[in-house]
């Protein structure tokens, strides 16, 4: 068998090709040709450095690093008007039917997204299954490639629905048609969060849709020490570290709630110190709450992004770590927290979605700043709580994330590409 899994947003697809890898599955990367980002560059994952948010968009500020050959990438393509017009036209002649299907479902806009990915789509029909976040599906589709569709978040929620949205573009309304086709084509749908199953509800494909979590990579996330770095923030041996791996943003990580909850916990100490990721759309805002609060000297935001094996190098230097309180869902982060046996803050709905939690998050389960201020307060002054929620959060990784989720993976791929 042998699968490409297409689209490396926070390097997913990356960290699960290792993973059937180890298990003897021949899993190649496909990477997407204009996904810009660092932290869908392979390299953020295995580089241990700091870069500056405003370059996040620029792979280049990124040193070269040893990436294995199975992640293939587009050969370079120059950005002359009269090439892109040649390639467009041999796309074309390479790929008629897909052509005439983007153009039949999609409309003349809908040949864009084809013709611009020409390489991801020949390069899919070379292998057995293909996998696909983002717009791959429709890809897939378009290539008659078999194909398991993953979501991520827009993809499911946004991209499909966009042509009922007053005010879409002519590009937009074209790729939701094309990603209702990805979707409607592909043989599994894998919601990689269960808030995500009243959209699938709503595409009228619950039947083939399934809530599986993203793989963790337990043998790199596990617990360690970093008593160096550690001893940057905390002035003392006996204080406590509070990290933040989330962006700043208030509406979808509430941010905010996580300061005033650390301001109200942190109030009769003078030993707890919170270190938070120093980009997002709300950064200055945070930052002037933190100066409302009067907890200048007790909060620290990095002036810069953290590579995957620097934000290891958090986690583990960390004594609580805290993610996000609006979602009601858990993403990659609290995963990488709990795997290194940290006890994590965040909200989960387990109301809403008790349904897709056979066994509750061992979690400090929390919201609003009040809260947070009471978990803090416990787990900061309690060390054998901290231990307890810590090495409790590693079991769990290791039991919904790790070989038994892969076991999973692998037994739909192989079903998939018979």
């Amino acid at each position: 068998m042998r699968v490409a899994i297409y689209d490396n947003l926070a390097n997913s697809a990356y960290i699960e090709a290792k993973a059937l890898r180890r298990r003897g599955v021949e899993a190649d990367v496909l990477l997407d040709p204009r996904d810009r980002f660092v932290m869908s560059d392979p390299r953020w994952e295995e580089l241990d450095l700091e870069l500056p948010t405003e370059r996040l968009l620029e792979p280049d500020a990124l040193p070269e690093a040893e990436i294995p050959a199975w992640v293939r990438r587009e050969p370079s393509r120059s950005s002359a008007r009269a090439a892109r017009y040649a390639r467009a036209a041999l796309a074309a002649a390479r790929a008629p039917g897909a052509a005439a299907l983007a153009l039949r479902r999609a409309g003349p806009t809908g040949l864009e997204l084809p013709l611009d990915r020409e390489w991801v789509m020949r390069a899919m029909r070379g292998y057995d299954c293909v996998v696909t976040y983002g717009h791959g599906s429709a890809l897939a589709a378009l290539a008659g490639a078999p194909c398991i569709a993953r979501t991520w978040g827009g993809d499911i929620t946004i991209v499909p629905f966009a042509d009922e949205t007053a005010g879409a573009s002519r590009r937009e309304r074209a790729n939701a048609r094309l990603q209702r086709l990805g979707f409607g084509s592909c043989r599994r749908l894998i919601l990689s969060e269960p808030r995500y199953r009243e959209h699938a509800e709503r595409l009228g494909l619950a039947a083939k849709a399934e809530f599986l979590p993203l793989l963790v990579d337990v043998e790199r996330y596990s617990p360690g020490d970093e008593e160096k770095l550690r001893a940057r923030f905390l002035p003392a041996d006996d204080g406590a570290l509070v990290f933040v791996p989330s962006r700043q943003d208030w509406r979808w990580k509430g941010s905010d709630r996580m300061l005033r909850g650390f301001a109200l916990a942190a109030s009769a100490r003078d030993d707890v110190f919170l270190v938070c990721a120093g980009w997002g759309s709300d950064l200055e805002r945070s930052q002037t709450l933190v100066s409302t609060l009067g907890i200048d000297d007790r909060v620290h935001f990095l002036p810069c992004a953290l590579s995957k094996r620097r934000l290891l190098r958090y986690f583990r230097a960390a004594d609580v770590v805290a993610d996000q309180f609006t979602l009601g869902w858990y993403g990659g982060a609290t995963f990488d927290a709990m795997s290194c046996g940290k006890p994590v803050l965040v909200h989960i709905d387990l109301e809403r979605y008790r349904e897709d939690i056979a066994e509750a998050p061992p979690v400090a389960n929390v919201s609003t700043p009040e809260e947070i201020a009471a978990a803090l307060r416990r787990l900061l002054t309690d060390p054998d709580e901290r231990k307890r929620l810590g090495a409790a959060a590693r079991r769990y990784i290791l039991a919904r994330h790790g070989d038994p989720l892969l076991d999973r993976l692998i037994e739909l791929y192989r079903t998939s590409s018979e």
